[in-house]
């Protein structure tokens, strides 16, 4: 007997198909985009890099990230996420792979700005290929599942690069090689099978039927936003718009939070006394399991109640609060300081890529995503380099997570003027039918 499919049972069969491999290949890109946090010492023994010259290798990433995100996206929109997503992946697994023949400054800069070149296309393009099969009442979530992936990626990367560190002189190679060749050499393999586990649009979903087909894209081309309260469709105006620049310095903000603490958290809980390489990656895993809460909490909780600028707000203050306690208290109190800002600084992710859509559609949303992501991204340039210059001038990186500190505080003050977030053509049918789903959550 068939059973006529409903939108909450084509809601489950999308996020099982495809949640877990998304969610998996982003384990996989933060996992190598951060892993150099844990070889800092080693890079400064081995091959002569300093604080100063660290923080400019590890920021640098976000500038080859920022410069080809929009032409990345622009790709993906017309060829499709299977195969784009799996090149991307291909490259970039390889690239990491080749941080092992790191041996000067300038190799460490050259490889690094290749690495956010490559995965530059990476969480633009799947915030976007959200877009195409969540409906908006459920983007948050989608995306907070998506998103748990940095938490994942640092509770297991942290203690497994300590582990792998550990097997210096093996074959010998310096355990830091082994650490890069390893952590890489899985983003290779997946690659080759991401364009069998992806799917680029629904309407090209075979394990779909054509009547859950229908569901989906048409209750997703209610939730477009009005004309009326898009941005502009030329790319001057576009980024003229306040709302988008808005959006901008917001995403900025909560980047320069989440790598500025990422880079440096090492080193700070370096400070506490008799913690081996392998102490030190269980210890600074600790926050990222407080940022796994934040990701499901706060989307979940803004999905329901549809709010989007309170959660956010409220994840930039705790986020705040988290980093000046990583500065002004002891070591252990400062650890747990800073689970409070990984709470606010991840949990406000998923919240905060539920608002373009309302204000962005089609080529707009495909190219004004990346934009923002790319500028906000900025802050993984800004904040290691600043935690370095102040290290460098000071002898303690502390004094760097004030003026990060600042620059949240500032975006939550700018959050409070979202008062256009949310603005969508619904029906009250419609409105009526995500109510009620949301009741059953």
């Amino acid at each position: 007997m068939n059973t006529v499919p409903t939108l909450e049972s084509v809601r489950r069969k999308v996020s099982r198909r495809l949640l877990p491999p998304l969610f998996l290949m982003f384990v996989l890109s933060f996992l190598d985009r951060t892993n150099v946090a844990l070889v800092k010492p080693h890079l400064a023994a081995d091959v002569g890099i300093d604080a100063a010259a660290y923080g400019l290798g590890a920021g640098v990433f976000f500038v080859g990230y920022a410069v080809l995100g929009v032409p990345s996206n622009l790709a993906l929109h017309r060829v499709g996420a299977r195969r784009w997503l799996a090149g991307l992946m291909f490259v970039w697994g390889l690239l990491s792979c080749a941080m092992a023949l790191v041996n000067s400054p300038t190799s460490f800069y050259t490889l690094r700005f290749l690495l956010g070149a490559a995965e530059a296309g990476f969480f633009p393009g799947v915030i976007l290929y959200i877009t195409y099969w969540f409906p908006a009442a459920d983007r948050g979530k989608a995306t907070g599942m998506f998103q748990s992936a940095v938490a994942i990626s640092s509770i297991i990367g942290n203690p497994l690069g300590g582990y792998l560190i550990g097997l210096h002189g093996l074959a010998g190679l310096d355990g830091w090689k082994w650490m890069f060749l390893l952590e890489g050499a899985p983003t290779v393999l997946l690659a080759i099978a991401v364009p069998w586990l992806l799917t680029d649009r629904p309407e090209q979903a075979s394990w779909l039927t054509g009547e859950e087909k229908t569901l989906l894209t048409d209750r997703i081309a209610v939730d477009r936003p009005d004309p009326s309260l898009r941005s502009p469709r030329r790319a001057r105006a576009v980024i003229g718009d306040s709302r988008v620049l808005r959006l901008m310095f917001v995403y900025f903000a909560i980047q320069i939070s989440v790598y500025g603490v990422t880079f440096w958290l090492p080193a700070l809980v370096g400070r506490i006394d008799g913690l081996g390489d392998v102490g030190i990656g269980f210890v600074s895993a600790l926050p990222w399991v407080f940022a796994l809460l934040g990701v499901v909490i706060l989307p979940w909780y803004s999905d329901r109640t549809g709010d989007r600028r309170g959660p956010l707000r409220i994840a930039l203050v705790l986020t705040v609060v988290g980093l000046l306690g990583g500065v002004l208290l002891p070591p252990v109190p400062a650890v747990a300081a800073l689970c409070v800002a990984a709470f606010g600084f991840l949990g406000a992710q998923p919240v905060f890529w539920t608002v373009p859509p309302t204000i962005l559609a089609g080529i707009q949303i495909a190219a004004t995503i990346p934009l923002i992501s790319g500028f906000g991204n900025l802050g993984g340039f800004v904040g290691p380099y600043v935690m370095g210059a102040v290290e460098s001038g000071t002898g303690s990186g502390a004094g760097g997570l004030y003026v990060i500190a600042a620059i949240a505080a500032a975006g939550a003050v700018v959050v409070t003027g979202f008062h256009w977030v949310g603005q969508t053509t619904r029906t009250p049918a419609e409105r009526t039918e995500d109510d009620a789903h949301r009741a059953l959550r």
